[in-house]
């Protein structure tokens, strides 16, 4: 059974000799605070006399790999099998013990220096698991991403450039120049805090209908694109596919039509007809 990230619930990073939670990541709502659960785990282990990997809740799993300066918990929905989910947490250890291991020996209480961590264990467990044929679309009323620092604030800003939904997730990947599963895990970033939304590629057998759309960004586009503007509002009435559209603008240029269609979408003026 592969990985679901949509039954992970907690990644927590607990230091060992302290106790303390240096990083924490939360996927999902949950009834139990997780800073309880990292608690109750770490004094397992300290005091079991045998190794615990696995401990077992009605509602959800603990998964738990152990190293020599930290631990590292992932709470998760029951699942019929463990491996899918297990390999990852291993491969998180052995990177934050040779990353930060140092680090966690000479630890003074500033947790800070650790969240750029975070993207290493989304390389791992992305929030979402996005189709890579998807455009993603920049929003404007996202909210604060609490590890947005350093190599990953560098690395999301990267990204957003090419969020403009002119391009695929795949197409964003040949052109970025970061790893494939970085790419993976930094969209996964901005669509679990809001700044991004996915839509589909359009094709020609797609219906569209017009939508209400910022006045401001309506007069613009007639004042770029002139009256064809109106005409492709007009035209999509949530019936017809773009092709009869484009059948019936034979005199101009295919491309600029599909350029135009595509940024009316964009920019919210028109939408797919979904289930058509």
């Amino acid at each position: 059974m592969p990985l679901d990230v949509s039954k992970i619930r907690y990644v927590s990073l607990i230091r060992l000799e302290g106790g303390e939670s240096i990083l924490n990541i939360p996927y999902a709502e949950m009834t139990v605070d997780p800073d309880l659960i990292a608690g109750f785990v770490t004094a397992v282990i300290i005091f079991a006399k045998t190794p615990i990997r696995t401990i077992r809740k009605a509602a959800y799993d603990i998964l738990i790999e152990v190293g020599e300066t930290v631990l590292v918990l992932l709470v998760v929905d029951p699942v019929p099998d463990e491996a899918p989910y297990r390999e990852p947490l291993k491969r998180i250890l052995g990177r934050v013990e040779l990353e930060l291991g140092d680090k966690i020996k000479a630890f003074e209480g500033d947790i800070r220096r650790f969240r750029e961590f975070a993207l290493p264990i989304l390389e791992e467990f992305p929030f979402y698991d996005a189709d890579i044929n998807l455009v993603p679309m920049r929003r404007k009323d996202g909210i604060p991403v609490p590890f947005r620092v350093g190599t990953i604030d560098s690395r999301l800003e990267k990204l957003e450039a090419f969020t403009s939904g002119k391009r695929t997730i795949g197409e964003i990947m040949d052109l970025i120049g970061l790893p494939e599963v970085e790419v993976r895990a930094l969209v996964s970033i901005l669509y679990k805090y809001r700044w991004i939304d996915f839509r589909k590629r359009l094709t020609e057998s797609d219906r569209l209908v017009r939508r209400e759309c910022s006045r401001q960004v309506l007069q613009k586009l007639l004042l770029d694109y002139g009256d064809d503007v109106e005409y492709l509002l007009s035209a999509f009435d949530g019936m017809k596919q773009v092709r009869d559209v484009l059948g019936s603008l034979q005199q101009y240029d295919k491309g600029a039509i599909w350029f135009l269609i595509n940024k009316l979408v964009e920019v919210g003026c028109l939408s797919v007809v979904t289930g058509a």
